[in-house]
């Protein structure tokens, strides 16, 4: 029912199977009797360095600071100098002037004594 042969298909696929055999590792059976070193064998000592710095940096940022006494922690609040309170806020909240003011005529524009 094929008209046209496989045999381009065959050929390759042999030579492919060819090269893999050429360029796989040879068998060691050896290796199967030495017990096999593992990786994470390698990387325990990199992980307690990496660990123990860890540790360090978290004892390091969390040391308790001592903690000042109440009298010097609060703000003195009877050392300011005599004078009308909330003298230095500006503008003074006494004479509030909303912005759209300067729109009104005179006679709407009403300021308190």
């Amino acid at each position: 029912m094929n008209p046209k042969s496989d045999d381009d298909l065959l050929a390759i696929f042999s030579h492919a199977r060819r090269r893999d055999r050429e360029d796989a590792p040879a068998w060691r059976p050896e290796l199967l009797d030495e017990p096999r070193q593992s990786s994470a064998r390698r990387r325990v000592p990199a992980a307690l360095v990496a660990a123990s710095v860890i540790v360090l940096a978290v004892f390091v940022t969390r040391m308790p600071q001592p903690e000042p006494s109440l009298s010097e922690a609060l703000p003195p609040l009877f050392d300011s100098p005599p004078g009308e309170l909330f003298a230095s806020v500006e503008p003074s909240l006494l004479t509030f002037e909303a912005p759209s003011d300067f729109l009104l005529p005179d006679h709407l524009n009403l300021t308190n004594p």
